[in-house]
């Protein structure tokens, strides 16, 4: 699951996408700035400085963003 996030977080160009950790928790990634990868973790920092660690194997999905038409 790392090597998935790092391969979209250096896609150019980049397109946000979502990190499904439960049926019903999403973390939103509108771009690379708002995430670190760790070794066992995931880093993920909201617009107002609010962190969450994820650990990869907590990870059930990753949902890309589909564009408006």
């Amino acid at each position: 699951m790392r090597e998935q996030i790092q391969k979209l977080l250096h896609a150019v160009p980049f397109e946000p996408f979502s990190v499904d950790v439960a049926e019903d928790v999403a973390y939103s990634i509108p771009t690379p700035d708002h995430v670190l990868l760790g070794k066992n973790v995931l880093v993920i920092e909201d617009d107002s400085g609010y962190v969450d660690l994820v650990g990869y194997q907590h990870i059930r999905r990753i949902s890309h963003k589909l564009p408006a038409h």
